[in-house]
């Protein structure tokens, strides 16, 4: 099998994407700011607005924490050799898009030995995300040898290590809705 995907020979690239949680971050903050700013020059109506305000905040906050706090768990247990393995031929694929629009989120999804991975190739995420139309290396046919960690929170497993064998499988079907 081919090493496609290796974050183990370099943990230190296992960190938060600091841009883009700051980015909401900074608007949350800066909604917050305007809407104390037209209470105090247009009375309480404007408060009306301090709660979404506020909502917003907390949630990129929330966001920020939670991607430094699994960025470094990741991290720590790569550096451990503390990751689970699974590997064969995959149960079920799903091609993502290439450019993904609002309308489809343009996952790709497939199964190996009952393990789910999905990933889009617009996200933001830590893990292998290069879905196969935009060039990704996870096709029906392929067997893969795939290191990854759970992320709780967030409900997915994050792929730290991906290892492909191409055309080495029968075709996986695509059992999930178009």
């Amino acid at each position: 099998m081919d090493v496609v995907f290796d974050l183990t020979r370099d943990p230190d690239l296992i960190r938060p994407a600091y841009a883009f949680d700051l980015f909401f971050l900074a608007v949350g903050l800066c909604l917050t700011g305007a809407v104390l700013y037209a209470w105090r020059h247009r009375g309480w109506p404007a408060l009306f607005y301090l709660l979404p305000a506020l909502g917003w905040t907390a949630a990129a906050g929330w966001m920020t924490w939670h991607d430094i706090r699994q960025s470094r768990e990741v991290r720590a247990l790569v550096q451990s050799g503390r990751f689970a393995s699974v590997e064969g031929c995959l149960d079920q694929f799903h091609p993502g898009l290439a450019n993904p629009n609002e309308a489809d989120s343009g996952l790709e999804r497939w199964n190996v030995a009952g393990r789910e991975f999905y990933y889009a190739a617009n996200e933001i995420r830590l893990g292998y995300h290069r879905v196969e139309p935009g060039g990704g290396f996870v096709h029906a046919d392929s067997r893969v040898r795939v290191g990854y960690i759970r992320d709780e929170v967030r409900g997915h497993n994050d792929i730290v290590r991906l290892e492909v064998k191409q055309h080495a499988c029968p075709m996986a079907p695509d059992l999930w809705p178009k």
